[in-house]
């Protein structure tokens, strides 16, 4: 276990420890160097790391970084298949965060793609029973981030889809426009993201960059439909030429989908000093009068109103 050198080093998350087998980890020499801890093939044992028999911190390569993720987020899509099978939301709700949590540390080409197995195990599995999937918005949260909104956003229209009864196919890729239509925010500075007050226009310009960032984090990535990356630029959009970034009056359908449904999300999950949540009933009035001014799809809105009842 010799030292290491000419090497860049990132520190490993202490709750990830145990995914990481085929990822080799490092910790700190008394030199200052780094020396190999744990070879690849192996697993730290998880009583070694519940009773705090090894170093604080551990670190992996960072050109091993995205070898590491992808190791974590296939641990994490089968713990959700067993979650989804033991019908807990609230652990459903856990591992999805976690999944989103790792994926949107390291946001680009090998590590979001990863995403698409989360999915297709969510709608493969899940959205048969729509019940079941809406017992996803129940769980509660003590803290809201782009996180927790994007699968907010990823189940409202998952149920939505379902309503309609779209086919598993258009379900997947919907499903993946809605968890990454917010993937450029992970390049804007969190406390404009997080800020307990009004923005300025400047601070607010900075913000709706989010939507070119998106496109451009997504065009580097294989999913093999533009809607991923589309619907992350133009979700913003309306159809009375008011939205941004371009000020299109012709987004895509799906980006149309996700933009009103990120709307409404907001609305009812967004608690602002200068701003509360809205309930339902009440998020839905003040959507319709965007709908009678022009910038959302009036079909849109019925059918996502009527998948709510359901």
């Amino acid at each position: 276990m010799g030292l290491t050198a000419n090497y860049e080093f990132i520190a490993a998350r202490k709750t990830q420890l145990r995914y990481y087998r085929s990822t080799p980890l490092y910790h700190h020499a008394k030199n200052g160097g780094f020396v190999l801890y744990k070879p690849a093939g192996l697993s730290v044992n998880e009583m070694r790391i519940q009773q705090g028999r090894m170093p604080n911190r551990l670190f992996i390569k960072s050109c091993d970084k995205l070898q590491g993720l992808q190791e974590v987020q296939r641990v994490f899509n089968k713990q959700l298949k067993k979650d989804i099978q033991s019908n807990h939301p609230d652990r459903i709700k856990e591992t999805l965060v976690n999944i989103m949590e790792e994926t949107l540390s390291e946001p680009r080409s090998g590590s979001l793609e990863g995403v698409k197995s989360t999915i297709n195990i969510l709608v493969s599995e899940y959205t048969q029973d729509t019940d079941v999937i809406r017992n996803l918005l129940f769980v509660s949260d003590k803290d809201y981030t782009t996180t927790l909104h994007s699968i907010n956003v990823m189940t409202l229209t998952l149920v939505y889809a379902s309503y309609l009864g779209f086919s598993l196919a258009k379900k997947r890729i919907l499903g993946l426009c809605a968890l990454l239509h917010d993937v450029g925010k992970t390049k804007i500075n969190i406390n404009l993201l997080t800020a307990p007050r009004r923005l300025t226009n400047e601070e607010f310009h900075e913000i709706k960059r989010h939507t070119t960032l998106g496109y451009k984090i997504l065009s580097r990535c294989e999913f093999g439909n533009p809607e991923v990356k589309l619907t992350a630029l133009q979700h913003h959009e309306k159809l009375d030429g008011s939205g941004y970034p371009h000020g299109r009056k012709d987004p895509s359908s799906f980006s149309q989908i996700i933009g009103f449904i990120d709307c409404y999300e907001a609305l009812t999950n967004d608690d602002r000093p200068y701003r509360s949540s809205a309930d339902p009933f009440k998020a839905l009035s003040l959507i319709r009068r965007e709908v009678e001014a022009g910038k959302f799809d009036r079909t849109i809105f019925e059918q996502f109103a009527h998948s709510l009842k359901r």
